[in-house]
């Protein structure tokens, strides 16, 4: 049985609905105001997606839309095929898939300065009703994405699920059900009434606390813990924080901090310190791709030898600091986030 690619617009041969310059079902990510993205080829094919990256300060790369996921079910296997080249060779990259709530796949790649396929097998977890997939460079370079696939490999045939992502089994009602007439064909094509008849008892004793109990199991298959009380053992998750220092030389023109992705935390803020000896101006920026920035709030003035927190008003997914000095100054910029 021949294989089907079962993702959209795997080979960027369509063009959106809305907009003409970019493969429909895709969109860009990451990325800085240096980035740029290409869709290259005829309306014929092939086509590619090529993506610059002159400054290699964060990912860019392309993602498949939420409009248009790859359907998948339970205990599946997969096998990923990417076909990349990068210009100069070696310049690191990577494949992602996102498995909804069951958590993210990430696979190192090395491309090339010839189109290379590259094929990874994984398989799903319970719960899942759909996977998207994330093709992105790291580094300084060009990335050309000539086609993305996902092949189910087991089971081959795809399988009708329920609105919780779980194989559909269309159940009995009830014993009448069985008791009515089932037409058989054989050679005859005339149908041959059966009658199926059957008679189900049971005998279900009282139930008591000292010898009978109820387990409730979670998502992830595994039994809740109780107390003798009868209370229910809970586990806090641990706060985690994350924290990354820029130490960077503040001019006349204005300059920008790295950007960063604070969907992930519930608290954070920046801070910077002047170490030079004449005044900087800083303003926090956001943004809600990377590509596209906004000022949020006031300028800041900062005399040397002082430190100035900046924290957002609006929540938008990525954040950074603009910068400028009247002459050379040192700044150091701090991130620091807590989940």
């Amino acid at each position: 049985m021949d294989l089907v690619n079962q993702v959209y617009n795997g080979d960027f041969l369509l063009a959106g609905e809305n907009y003409t310059d970019f493969p429909d079902g895709w969109r860009r990510t990451g990325g800085d105001t240096s980035t740029s993205w290409t869709w290259t080829g005829s309306p014929q094919g092939p086509r590619a997606v090529v993506i610059s990256h002159p400054c290699g300060t964060r990912a860019a790369g392309i993602e498949q839309g939420f409009d248009v996921p790859v359907q998948a079910g339970d205990s599946q296997r997969w096998e990923l095929q990417v076909q990349l080249q990068t210009s100069p060779p070696g310049v690191p990259c990577y494949a992602k898939i996102y498995l909804g709530a069951r958590g993210v796949k990430v696979f190192p790649l090395s491309p090339g300065e010839k189109p290379q396929v590259f094929t990874k097998v994984f398989a799903t977890e319970a719960g899942i009703g759909g996977l998207r997939l994330e093709i992105a460079i790291l580094g300084e370079g060009d990335l050309i994405i000539h086609q993305v696939a996902a092949f189910r490999l087991y089971p081959l045939r795809a399988l009708k699920l329920d609105e919780k992502g779980q194989i559909y089994v269309r159940h009995v009602e009830s014993i009448g059900q069985i008791q009515k007439p089932v037409p058989v064909r054989m050679v005859s094509p005339v149908p041959i009434p059966v009658e199926v008849e059957a008679t189900i008892t049971g005998d279900i004793r009282a139930l008591t606390p000292s010898r009978d109990g109820v387990r409730i199991y979670g998502s992830s298959g595994g039994a809740l813990n109780g107390t003798p009380d009868g209370s229910l053992q809970v586990q806090l998750a641990e706060h985690r924080f994350r924290q990354s220092l820029q130490s960077l030389s503040a001019q006349a023109g204005p300059q920008v901090s790295a950007a960063q992705d604070i969907s992930p935390f519930s608290v954070f803020s920046f801070a910077v310190t002047n170490d030079g000896q004449s005044s900087a101006k800083v303003q926090l920026e956001v943004s809600p791709d990377g590509g596209v920035w906004s000022a949020d709030g006031a300028e800041h003035e900062i005399a040397p030898g002082t430190l100035a927190i900046l924290t957002p008003t609006y929540f938008v997914r990525f954040n950074r600091v603009r910068f400028s000095a009247p002459t050379t100054t040192p700044l150091r910029v701090w991130f620091q986030a807590q989940t």
